[in-house]
């Protein structure tokens, strides 16, 4: 099955992330990293976004700006927002009458959306996300066990490591992982009533 169209960027990002370009050399094609990324996928229904609020001289706010805000807080005054990026291009819109809206520019990686004119809120979004540091660690490490068996050969005064590849692989996976989102469940006892 080929890669999705809407994922080209995504796979496009992940290969940088992992150092496997495109290419007669390359490790994985575009349908495997399509799958680590769709293992390390959340789909989102009708999640509200975020405005971005303009205020112009007088006090008028206009929104213009929406960004996929999965927490808000209040510091000393200033509203925080930790946005939710990495979308799957093709992600729709929705405003409060839940029509369809086309903004105009996207900014998927980050998560914001970027309207001509006021948008009122209450934004809404349908789509896909993406967790591109937990799928470059699992890719990394389906690479590290295709070169696992990797040798060293020693003649004479030179030696050729192979098996150091290895464990740099590793040790970069088990950076990207420690990038990797936060993965939450819940936790019940049955024998509490």
């Amino acid at each position: 099955m080929a890669a999705r169209d809407t994922m080209a960027d995504l796979i496009g990002r992940l290969r940088t992330l992992i150092g496997d370009a495109a290419g007669d050399d390359q490790q994985f094609s575009d349908e495997e990293l399509q799958d680590f990324l769709d293992a390390r996928s959340t789909e989102y229904r009708y999640l509200e976004l975020t405005p971005v609020a303009t205020i112009a001289p007088g006090g008028t706010v206009t929104n213009l700006e929406y960004v996929a805000a999965i927490r808000r807080e209040w510091r000393d005054g200033v509203g925080l927002c930790h946005t939710l990026g990495d979308w799957e291009d093709g992600a729709k819109l929705y405003g409060p009458d839940y029509a369809e809206l086309e903004p105009a520019s996207s900014d998927l990686a980050r998560g914001r959306w970027t309207f001509a004119a006021h948008q009122p809120a209450q934004v809404t979004i349908v789509g896909w996300t993406y967790d591109l540091y937990g799928a470059g660690a699992d890719a990394l490490e389906a690479w590290a066990t295709r070169v696992k068996a990797a040798y060293d050969v020693r003649s004479g005064d030179q030696t050729l490591s192979r098996s150091m590849q290895f464990t740099q692989i590793m040790g970069a996976a088990m950076a990207l992982r420690r990038r990797a989102r936060i993965a939450v469940g819940r936790i019940g006892r049955s024998d509490l009533c």
